[in-house]
């Protein structure tokens, strides 16, 4: 058996296999015929790069924390392992165990959905929709204002009229700013640029109402009481097309995943069996 390890995505990209919903936003692609290589072999049987992407499609999310070397390193030994035990069981005769067949239907089901969700979502939502969609959103609509503010945060109304009376009085706001209950407190209080949608709603209705130098009544949020000082305002850059392109599509095919899966629900005839008398009971799986 030969093992070696190489970095996961240089190692799926350069054969064609992009593992999970990737930038792309669609599953796992089979590996051109000419292009699956085999990385190991178990019992004389390859184990290939397509087998490693389809590994990080169900692990991936698990192990997003881990370099790619060492990611790659354990879904190969996983890989191997499950090869191994999968061997010894078929020695033992067990392809016909009623439990193994209850999971071979309920993972083919599976097989057959995510193929198939994948192909409907490729032929529903393509690189031209997503250009479309930049066009008339992004490209062509009004860039987003962005503020730099600073904020003192603390427990109570009291404290925060205490340190608004204080700053009236002649105190900077970056002074005042260093009891501030948060680590903006070491910069004078100072929360650098953001847009709307960015902080909590009551502290965004406050900040994106003020005048640029201009500093609150204390505003209450679920951290506390805030005093915050507008300090500038821009219009944010455009992203291009480019930079744009992989969240304009997990967002187009999430839209379009919803309609198309409210119209099969519409088409199919669904019954919750006992649903009018009981809860349906939850059967453990052996």
């Amino acid at each position: 058996m030969r093992v070696f390890c190489r970095p996961l995505a240089v190692s799926l990209v350069a054969f064609g296999l992009v593992a999970g919903f990737g930038s792309s936003g669609f599953a796992a692609e089979p590996a051109a015929a000419g292009n699956d290589e085999a990385i190991a072999m178990v019992n004389g049987k390859p184990i290939t790069l397509s087998d490693v992407a389809l590994a990080d499609e169900e692990m991936g999310a698990a192990l997003a924390r881990l370099p790619e070397e060492q990611k790659f390193q354990y879904l190969l030994s996983m890989l191997i392992d499950r090869r191994i035990v999968a061997d010894a069981a078929r020695a033992k005769k067990m392809q016909d165990d009623p439990m193994v067949k209850r999971r071979e239907a309920y993972f083919d089901e599976k097989v057959l959905r995510d193929v198939y969700w994948v192909q409907l979502m490729q032929d529903k939502v393509s690189d031209q929709s997503v250009k479309d969609y930049y066009d008339t959103h992004i490209a062509k609509a009004e860039a987003r204002t962005e503020v730099h503010a600073a904020h003192i945060l603390v427990s109570t109304k009291a404290e925060a009229e205490k340190l608004a009376a204080e700053i009236k009085d002649g105190k900077s706001f970056e002074d005042a700013a260093k009891v501030s209950q948060d680590s903006s407190a070491a910069n004078g209080g100072d929360l650098g640029w953001f847009g709307p949608g960015d902080m909590v709603p009551q502290f965004d209705k406050a900040v994106f109402a003020m005048k640029k130098g201009e500093i609150s009544v204390p505003v209450q949020t679920d951290f506390g009481w805030h005093l915050i000082k507008l300090i500038d305002t821009r219009k944010a850059k455009k992203p291009t097309l480019e930079e744009a392109h992989d969240e304009i599509m997990r967002s187009l095919v999430r839209e379009q995943g919803n309609k198309t899966m409210e119209g099969l629900r519409e088409a199919a005839k669904i019954e919750i069996v006992g649903a009018e008398t009981q809860k349906p009971q939850m059967t453990p799986a052996p």
